[in-house]
């Protein structure tokens, strides 16, 4: 990752939780509110509801809340997006609101119920006025204004794609396209960018590109064992020994920016200086696909066994590592500040828990819920790793200036803050690191640090961030939304009446969030 900007303002107030009675459920239920008093989770016994199928109940569980969230029923302004049952048998059935049918961009509750007990809400509802019907902009048009937003000129690394949505601007909600353009090159993309679907102007855009450095052991040596494809006569490095439909793949831009190579040898040794970056990385995304599917059931990025794709060799000296919505990337490093990217197993669980957290809560690149983003795929590189609680340190060379890039023990150490009365308000643009996401996400570092000490598990820290991922968090949750996510997870897994339930309440209560 790019050093910190400086912060220009620090957070007046503090998260806060409010906790009000709902007047429509049983006298235990709890609204929770952050600062701003808009709520992101009802949560208690809130009664039954019937429905022969997850939506139908999820539907009617929703209308018990209206109050609270501010709609008038449920029906006509959500639609399901999907529906998961946890190992507990509680089932999270995930929608978006509408408008005519059309999704709200990052507006979603998820509703937990078990056999119809329902458990609670997580999310937000918008009151929004539309302010279009339909489209008069061709989604090829938008494709193209959206590239051309972007300034990257070369061949796409997949094709875009243009979705029509509503984004919301005030109390307006603007008909938009969503496209999505991806692409590799001296300065890759990730863009999410909006079009207005009836005069083709932008109305957001922002690249999802995350950067960050990582270590570099296995260039040092030490010798791995690898799983290899053997074909035509060539090795490939291709494994295929995995319980997933794909495979983790490895591949080589030999210094380039655009084009990707096999990595192919003669022989099943792979040993010489330009197979090692590739051989850390391929061994490695098969350390952090075996530790998911060993521990929380997860079969690969997606869930469902998808391919895990790294492209190493990037570009010429090229200082970052990054995941691109499709591809885990390395640079080689400059060999002043940095060795080569690929060669760290924290590295590798960072950028790989990116692509998890896309398939799961998919949280916003921007603001809290970028800073929450990061945040996760650093917790789970730390509990993945095991070793310490600093990023980067075999990575970074004296060059740098700073032993490692991260540190979730000590956040302050690199400038980062570890309580919210720190936080730092940054501009949400490049500039402005997207809000803050790699500054700001000391603060949840922290307190992953805390919880994990405190109970003497990463392990077990790691598979309620996880839970909390899959199960409590939605796309734009905020801090005091996660810790509400993660309170709910520790008491799915371990109960609330557990020593857990209480440390992770601590944890959160140290660095100021409530």
């Amino acid at each position: 990752m790019n050093k910190k900007m400086i912060a220009t303002l620090a957070l007046s107030s503090v998260v806060a939780a409010a906790f009000t009675m709902n007047a429509g459920a049983a006298v235990d239920t709890k609204v929770l509110k952050d600062n701003k008093g808009e709520v992101h989770n009802v949560v208690g016994k809130l009664g039954k509801v019937s429905g022969a199928t997850a939506e139908e109940r999820a539907l009617n569980a929703l209308d018990k809340v209206k109050d609270n969230f501010g709609f008038a029923k449920a029906k006509g302004n959500f639609k399901v997006k999907k529906s998961h049952k946890d190992e507990n048998g509680t089932t999270h059935t995930r929608l978006d609101q509408t408008i005519d049918g059309v999704k709200v961009f990052g507006s979603e509750v998820i509703v937990h119920e078990a056999n119809g007990d329902v458990e609670g809400v997580t999310g937000s509802f918008k009151n929004l006025a539309a302010t279009a019907k339909s489209a008069s902009l061709s989604s090829a048009a938008a494709i193209d204004k959206a590239v051309a937003h972007t300034g990257f000129t070369g061949e796409l690394s997949q094709p875009a794609n243009a979705e029509l949505i509503y984004y919301p601007v005030g109390d307006q909600a603007v008909l938009s396209y969503q496209v999505k353009v991806s692409y590799l090159g001296d300065t890759p993309g990730n863009w999410s960018v909006f079009v207005n679907a009836t005069d083709g102007s932008i109305v957001h855009a922002s690249n999802h590109t995350e950067n960050v450095v990582g270590t570099g052991t296995g260039v040092l040596g030490g010798t791995k064992s690898i799983n290899t494809t053997l074909r035509s006569g060539k090795y490939y490095l291709e494994d295929t020994t995995k319980a997933m439909t794909g495979m983790i793949r490895t591949r080589d831009m030999r210094n380039g920016t655009s084009f990707i190579y096999d990595m192919t040898n003669t022989t099943n040794s792979w040993t010489t200086t330009t197979y090692r970056a590739g051989v850390d990385a391929h061994y490695y995304a098969g350390v952090v696909y075996d530790w998911y599917k060993n521990n929380v059931n997860r079969n690969s990025i997606n869930g469902s066994g998808m391919n895990i794709e790294s492209l190493v060799h990037y570009g010429k000296k090229y200082n970052n590592a990054f995941w691109n919505g499709t591809y885990m990337v390395y640079g080689d490093g400059d060999g002043v500040n940095f060795r080569e990217f690929s060669a760290a197993l924290d590295v590798i669980a960072h950028e790989l828990t990116h692509g998890v957290t896309e398939h799961t809560s998919g949280l916003i690149y921007e603001n809290q819920p970028g800073a929450l983003n990061e945040s996760w795929s650093d917790a789970m590189a730390a509990a993945i790793e095991g070793s310490n609680w600093i990023l980067g340190e075999d990575l970074t060379l004296p060059g740098f200036g700073y032993t490692g890039f991260r540190s979730m023990s000590d956040p302050t150490a690199f400038g980062d803050p570890a309580h919210m009365n720190n936080y730092k308000n940054l501009p949400n643009t490049q500039q402005g690191d997207w809000g803050g996401v790699h500054t700001n996400s000391g603060i949840p570092n922290k307190a992953f640090y805390n919880f994990a000490t405190s109970i003497g598990s990463r392990t077990i820290a790691a598979k309620i961030w996880y839970t909390a991922s899959r199960d409590y968090m939605t796309s734009t949750t905020n801090f005091s939304g996660a810790r509400a996510a993660t309170l709910s997870a520790t008491a799915a897994l371990y109960g609330s009446g557990s020593s857990y339930y209480s440390a992770l309440q601590s944890a959160w209560s140290a660095v100021g969030v409530y």
